[in-house]
């Protein structure tokens, strides 16, 4: 038997799923609950007794969007008995490889982005779900520089998970919108060769 709540959650998730598939195809001028609930299949009712409307379901939409982003970036990091600098290395590769990496992924980003430079509760999302970043690379730049004797103080650290991070994004967008130029992992020893160089440290491909 399920256990108590698991169905509502998952009636919800479902709901949040549509909305990010209405939001892909019909963009987002052109989700509203009506539209939504055609792509769930639901009743405009059922939306309305799990989200007050809406801004509500976008808000969800986008912070759900966001976390599945983080926990795919997350989930290559959590052996600590794995060397620093391959944990380094593996967030990078999650990051710069599907699902994170795709067309679909940068086209709903790109439709929430405006939304967060006029709406106080997405850029809180956003600036939330960006702090999650940093707290995850800077842990890994330090214990990576560690492995080479080599110490940074907290903003050395700090600049450097920008940068790390700045990377990334580029790297990103470009891998999701011209996915022909690269081959095999090259986009991911791409971004490996430019994360030494900023580190002034040797990590290896993948």
């Amino acid at each position: 038997m399920p256990a108590k709540g698991t169905k509502g959650k998952n009636r919800k998730q479902e709901l949040i799923n549509a909305t990010l598939d209405c939001i892909a195809n019909e963009g987002l001028q052109k989700t509203t609950v009506r539209n939504v609930a055609e792509y769930a299949n639901v009743t405009n009712g059922l939306i309305r007794f799990y989200f007050s409307g809406k801004d509500e379901l976008i808000r969800a939409a986008y912070s759900a969007l966001l976390e599945i982003m983080y926990v795919n970036a997350r989930c290559e990091i959590n052996d600590q008995d794995v060397c620093a600098k391959t944990r380094l290395q593996h967030f990078i590769q999650a990051t710069l490889s599907e699902p994170i990496v795709s067309p679909r992924t940068v086209l709903l980003w790109a439709n929430f982005l405006p939304m967060t430079y006029i709406d106080p509760e997405m850029a809180a999302i956003r600036t939330n779900e960006y702090a999650k970043t940093t707290k995850i690379l800077e842990p890994l730049i330090r214990a990576a520089l560690a492995t080479e004797d080599i110490s940074v103080d907290h903003h050395e650290c700090e600049v450097l998970a920008i940068k790390i991070n700045a990377l990334i994004d580029g790297l990103w967008l470009e891998g999701s919108m011209a996915s022909y130029k690269f081959k095999d992992n090259e986009l991911v020893n791409i971004g490996i060769d430019s994360a030494s160089a900023i580190l002034s440290i040797s990590l290896e491909n993948i």
